[in-house]
């Protein structure tokens, strides 16, 4: 004799495999790799070009960075701009600027892990965003 699944069992099995928990759970997994890629090597490589893109006279720190839940967003928080060569010899303190937070709207984040090419133009666009503000 075979014991038949109750209705609450093929109840929880039809909403598993629904859509909208597929699409969510996909969803999901898409943005955590998404932060923990932008946590390490995003923010690595977001350092080391900053130093370029101003032309040797500032490096970045970064505390955190964050995409928005909607993957349109990155949320930069403790961030210090601290000056580089001639600017920080002459104080015997360079002056570093900090920002708090700083939100800054990327709507190509969500395919950053899918296109190679798009990470270096998102870079740029948030290089050129932090020292718009950085300047205020």
């Amino acid at each position: 004799m075979k014991k038949r699944r109750g209705p609450v069992l093929k109840w929880f099995t039809a909403f598993i495999f629904s859509p909208g928990v597929i699409f969510a759970s996909i969803y999901g997994m898409v943005w955590i790799s998404t932060n923990i890629y932008l946590g390490h090597s995003f923010k690595r490589h977001l350092e080391h070009l900053f130093i370029s893109e101003t032309g040797q006279r500032y490096q970045l720190d970064i505390g955190s960075l964050r995409s928005g839940f909607d993957l349109n967003s990155i949320t930069l928080k403790k961030l210090a701009l601290t000056p580089l060569g001639d600017r920080a010899q002459l104080n015997t303190t360079p002056s570093v600027m900090h920002i708090p937070e700083l939100r800054i709207e990327c709507p190509d984040l969500s395919f950053l892990l899918f296109r190679p090419g798009a990470e270096k133009l998102s870079m740029h666009q948030i290089s050129r965003k932090i020292l718009s503000n950085a300047g205020q």
